[in-house]
């Protein structure tokens, strides 16, 4: 594991041993993002927890989650406040849960 900050992008980098990548920005606008990359050979190889638009029709807007493989955005465990958010999506990492692209919460 490689753990890097970018301050130009206001994020923590991880790289795990099989290349996947996590990521953990916020900014001065209260908007926050938690993603982890599986694969880079696939553009939507990813999930994202974020906030950044705030037009997804979902009931906890504009907190929103996108699973892996698609472009879709749905309800969200997450609110932006990391001492809650990091836990769980350290959980949801360590538990391999974010692999699957049915998951909904």
């Amino acid at each position: 594991m490689n753990l890097s900050f970018e301050p130009q992008f206001a994020r923590l980098k991880i790289s795990l041993q099989d290349n996947t990548k996590i990521y953990v920005q916020y900014n001065n606008h209260d908007q926050y993002s938690y993603s982890i990359i599986f694969s880079a050979k696939h553009e939507l190889d990813r999930c994202r927890f974020d906030n950044y638009n705030k037009n997804w029709i979902v009931p906890d807007r504009p907190n929103h989650f996108h699973p892996r493989m698609t472009l879709d955005g749905f309800k969200s465990p997450m609110r932006g406040i990391p001492d809650d958010d990091i836990p769980l999506f350290c959980e949801l990492v360590i538990k391999g849960k974010l692999r699957d692209a049915n998951l909904r919460f």
